[in-house]
């Protein structure tokens, strides 16, 4: 089980990467906004001394140097750039993905020892070359002081005719290098195969009375028979402050270099986490939840105190009792429903500011201008929606860059300004929660869409040809379609657009597109609040019941057979002079209805996106709250339905998907 201490830093550490990339973002838009400096200065600092408490040393190697870097750019010591911002957040971004690795498997990847020094390295080299106290680079030419040592190394002749390594180090500690937990005595004696060692002062020693002794003045030396990567391995905390050379003994010294500036690496071990396990809640929450269980406890005694003196009551007080506490708890599961999604809620917020990043990233790959905005960051969802989005949200936004905005000079000549413009919005709409993804880019062509359909052969050229601009929109989300003329690494690949809406689905919401060629494109997920507990409605067909749940159910009516007309194979009926399709869930489900002829057929009117449409059934049960669990093993695909539940008398409800259904 994960360590307490570790799980905090998790969840401290993904906060303070986070408030680091948007200061860092922030300040990309305005460079002379030095508060957003000092603040990605303190999340860096803070992050990096709670590094320091685990054994995450590449991490904080590279955190050290950013937190220097962000120092050297406070003080005016280093200049502020896409360069600098660039490496800053590849920095951060590596250390949000550690993080995750970290959260799965309980260390950092193999890679980050490498990937840290490179890191490293990149951010000291923003720096003035006046600044630091980091290694200064040794010239080919500067070997004098090899051959120094080596005139030190016994049976140096021996030396020239052995087929053995044999690598130099310079090795120049920062002079704060004690405050990072560095031992250059000792990093020195780990050095396997010394053959040679010198050390003296980097710089002149004050007299006794003015040294510093927490500031390191060390300038160490040294020969070692020892395998190149040997040798690297010792000092790879601090590559940065070390110079090494592969020396080949030809009458010259010939051989390779390591420094702070030819480290590389990469990471590709490292994932992100599938979701935080650990959540901040606010203090008053969690006081109502504890006065509900305190209320709870006080209705299950009363129940209690019921049964006890049950058998000298009379039935009818008895019944009342009963009835009366069962009203009491069933106020309180309620309450107590509704104080834990309170619990479980969280602002858009926690997913939203992930995207600024992502989509930089998108435009810089591909070399557009858009101007990205959010709104409605503090509308709030369940935990789990919340976190769902992620995935689907960064398709739309890559799909709205790669496909949807179009190249600078196509917008200028089409009277549009050069920087395109992508919005990602959520909003309350009742009880479900609406997020768009809308841009002002070249729209979907439902003729282009067409014509990939009857190239692809998705359907017949015939039904194709039949379908309307809405119906046509809707191939997109087709398992392998795509309109990208060419694959590259952000689109046409055949996926996406379907992973999204299954991903949608999944959380119980639904996908829709509206475009406008030239004019731009609104992909819209409307889901629901929460996906813990479900309302529904029972409804029974001939000698089964099922459950639909309530937040696509709009009314309920009993429509007299006059009023159900036949059209065109299919059924229709009219309700308050709106005339609506009618389907039965009999034959959407394929069994025997046992509804009476000619009497007045019961339908249940439900939204389906931005229809409506009747389902007639054979009669209305009770509508309750029900833990709804998602269908698993053998039955996870099965159409139609959304999950199941268990009744009071311990059967089985099967909850159903009438979207799916319907097809």
């Amino acid at each position: 089980m994960m360590d307490d201490l570790l799980q905090h830093f998790i969840v401290e550490a993904r906060e303070l990467a986070q408030q680091a990339t948007d200061d860092l973002l922030a300040l990309e838009r305005d460079p002379a906004a030095a508060g957003h400096l000092d603040s990605a200065f303190r999340a860096i600092h803070t992050l990096k001394g709670s590094v320091g408490l685990f054994d995450l040393a590449p991490m904080g190697l590279a955190l050290h140097a950013a937190e220097d870097l962000l120092s050297g750019l406070k003080a005016g010591e280093a200049r502020l750039d896409g360069d600098v911002i660039d490496i800053l957040l590849e920095c951060i971004g590596k250390t949000d993905r550690w993080v995750g690795f970290i959260e799965e498997r309980g260390q950092l990847p193999p890679e980050a020892g490498e990937e840290g020094y490179r890191l490293a390295g990149l951010l000291r080299s923003q720096l003035d070359q006046t600044v630091g106290a980091s290694a200064p680079a040794i010239s080919e030419a500067d070997i004098g002081w090899i051959d120094d040592l080596l005139a030190t190394v016994p049976d140096r002749e021996d030396w020239t005719r052995r087929d053995a390594p044999l690598i130099a180090v310079r090795y120049i500690p920062r002079a704060d290098c004690f405050f990072a937990g560095d031992d250059p005595l000792a990093l020195l004696k780990s050095v396997p195969d010394l053959l040679a060692v010198r050390v003296t002062s980097r710089e002149p020693w004050p007299p006794s009375a003015d040294i510093d002794p927490f500031a390191c003045n060390l300038l160490i030396e040294a020969l070692a028979s020892a395998p190149f990567d040997a040798v690297k391995s010792v000092f790879r905390f601090v590559p940065d402050q070390v110079t090494l050379q592969d020396l080949r003994w030809q009458g010259t010294f010939e051989g390779r270099r390591s420094g702070p500036d030819v480290v590389q690496g990469h990471d590709p071990g490292a994932s992100e986490a599938a979701g935080a396990r650990l959540i901040r809640v606010d203090a008053a929450r969690i006081d109502r939840l504890a006065d509900l269980v305190g209320e709870m406890v006080v209705a299950k005694n009363a129940l209690a105190h019921l049964a006890s003196i049950g058998d000298g009551m009379d039935r009818a007080d008895l019944v009342q009792g009963i009835l009366t506490s069962h009203a009491a708890i069933d106020r309180l599961v309620g309450d107590m429903h509704r104080a834990v999604m309170d619990v479980r809620m969280m602002p858009m917020r926690e997913v939203f500011r992930r995207f600024p990043r992502a989509v930089r990233e998108v435009t810089g790959q591909l070399g557009k201008a858009v101007d990205f905005s959010m709104e409605g960051q503090d509308v709030e969802a369940d935990k789990s929606i919340v976190e769902g989005l992620f995935e689907p949200l960064l398709h739309i936004l890559r799909n709205a860059v790669a496909h949807g905005t179009e190249p600078d000079d196509v917008r200028l000549a089409g009277g549009k300004p050069a920087k395109a413009r992508i919005v990602l919005r959520a909003y309350r709409e009742a009880d479900r929660i609406v997020i768009e993804v809308s841009d002002d880019g070249r729209g979907i062509d439902p003729a282009a869409i067409r014509r990939k359909a009857r190239e692809r052969s998705v359907f017949s050229a015939d039904r194709i040809e039949r379908m309307s601009d809405a119906e046509a929109m809707e191939l997109i989300f087709a398992p392998g379609f795509s309109t990208a003329e060419k694959v590259t690494d952000l689109s046409g690949r055949g996926v996406g657009m379907d992973a999204v809406r299954s991903s949608v689905e999944r959380m119980g919401g639904q996908v829709g597109v509206q475009s406008r060629p030239g004019r731009g494109t609104t992909v819209r997920f409307i889901l629901p609040l929460t996906v813990v507990m479900t309302k529904v409605m029972l409804v029974r067909i001939g000698g089964e019941t099922y459950g639909l749940p309530m937040d696509g159910v709009l009314e309920t009516a009993v429509v007299p057979a006059s009023r159900i007309l036949p059209i065109q194979g299919s059924e229709a009926f009219v309700l308050r002079g709106r005339t609506l399709p009618l389907v039965r869930l009999a034959d959407l489900l394929e069994i025997p209805s046992g509804s009476v002829p000619g009497a007045g057929t019961k339908v249940i009117v439900m939204r389906l996106g931005d229809e409506k449409v009747g389902i007639a059934v054979d009669g209305f049960a009770e509508r309750m709250d029900v833990l709804m669990r998602p269908m698993a093993g053998i039955l996870t695909d099965m159409p139609g339905l959304l999950g199941t539940t268990l009744l009071g008398d311990g059967s089985v409800l099967m909850v159903l998907d009438i979207p799916e259904l319907i097809g």
